[in-house]
């Protein structure tokens, strides 16, 4: 067990933390306009006496709360932004009331990842304020423009702060649904946009033109086949591929269309990258060719992004697929830190895509998820996280900074 002035003091602190919850849910984010949310998160940080707190270039907020140092650190890490509420006539609760019944906190973005961002940002600051050592430091991150996918935000965070940390992180805890298990990793994902190209011609002659859409009805009937065939994991699930988009240019009037357009989205193992879906889809193309005469080019879509501070870059919409071995030894810490504290987890995978393949891979960061977050509820219109599991995640996610940094 922790130590009783742990336990108290993170008593004493709870409902401050669900105050805390419960106003960042009040506080719109959508992607590219968290400056609010992130001016929330640092005044709270500096409330509760964190060591450092300060913003990015990008936009992106960490606090610190420094060790005495000889030990190694850990890295708690949420995103700021949520998607879109959808129809607001939908939601039992307002999105934005942050209404607290029935045992949860309703709202968007609850459970993706507010509810959890208040839990590691109370977790560090109960620590602190229970005057108990820790050798190395506990870093709380916020980074901006994580739902789109590319890893843009953390890309930033790891430019302006990670890569130059001194000393050692151990160990990343990403705050995305996990509901107190300890996940692992994911499949990757890519989205490739790919043209058929045809001849523009008038509608009521389509003889004299060529109809790209028609070009691409071979490759779409390939790629539906082609899903069956794909390879599976028995811990990461089956690698995927969908049709997500389609559309036609002029698009108008009595125009037969001269370019047609997919989206693709396709989610991948550890043993497949861009190179090899590229090859694919190249397969796809030179086979459809041979039986029709057809034109079509493709690429890896592309992201424009502005930071809520100005900073715009274009990302490649790519992230690798990922998974932390279950025997890693600040795995095997954290599981043994959660039984300390009555908590059982098991191991998991996520379905969606997180930030963490850009520390893992990129940084050699072992990055994990544990959070009270129930992913089924994440982007839905019953967005909630639970009350009981938010009071466990933060004796957890203590347990787990302890462990970590001493």
């Amino acid at each position: 067990m922790l130590e009783s002035k742990i336990m108290s003091t993170a008593s004493a602190m709870y409902n401050d933390m669900l105050d805390f919850a419960q106003r960042l849910v009040q506080t719109p984010s959508i992607t590219a306009q968290e400056k609010d949310a992130a001016d929330l998160v640092l005044a709270e940080m500096r409330k509760l006496g964190y060591d450092e707190v300060f913003r990015d270039k990008g936009g992106n907020v960490v606090g610190i709360i420094r060790g005495s140092g000889g030990g190694e650190h850990i890295m708690f890490n949420f995103h700021l932004d949520h998607v879109s509420p959808g129809n607001l006539e939908e939601w039992e609760y307002p999105p934005y009331d942050g209404v607290i019944a029935d045992g949860y906190l309703h709202g968007r973005g609850a459970s993706d990842t507010k509810g959890a961002t208040a839990v590691q940002v109370y977790a560090a600051a109960c620590i602190k304020k229970a005057g108990v050592a820790t050798k190395g430091d506990i870093i709380v991150t916020g980074v901006i423009d994580e739902e789109p996918g590319d890893m843009w935000g953390m890309q930033l965070l790891a430019k302006d702060v990670l890569q130059d940390y001194p000393g050692k992180i151990a160990l990343g805890v990403l705050a995305e649904a996990t509901g107190l298990d300890i996940y692992l990793g994911h499949r990757g994902r890519v989205e490739i946009e790919l043209s058929t190209l045809g001849q523009i011609g008038h509608s009521s002659a389509p003889w004299r033109a060529t109809n790209a859409v028609y070009k691409m009805n071979p490759i779409v009937r390939a790629l539906e086949k082609m899903a069956d065939k794909l390879p599976a994991d028995d811990f990461l699930g089956k690698s995927s591929i969908s049709v997500t988009n389609i559309e036609c240019s002029p698009g108008w009037g009595s125009i037969v269309p001269d370019k047609c357009t997919i989206f693709i989205d396709r989610r991948f193992l550890p043993s497949e990258n861009k190179e090899t879906i590229l090859a694919e889809i190249e397969g796809i193309i030179a086979k459809c060719a041979r039986e029709t005469e057809l034109r079509a080019t493709y690429e890896i879509r592309k992201l424009a992004h502005t930071s809520y501070t100005g900073i715009e870059e274009t990302v490649d919409l790519y992230k690798p697929a990922y998974l932390v071995p279950k025997d890693d030894v600040n795995v095997l810490k954290t599981v043994e830190a959660l039984k300390k504290v009555g908590q059982n987890p098991g191991f998991g995978r996520w379905d969606f895509g997180t930030d963490g393949p850009w520390t893992t891979l990129e940084l050699g960061i072992p990055t994990i998820g544990y959070s009270p977050a129930e992913e089924e509820y994440a982007h839905t219109t019953e967005d909630r996280i639970s009350l009981d599991l938010m009071e466990k995640g933060l004796i957890g996610s203590i347990a787990i900074a302890l462990e970590i940094t001493n």
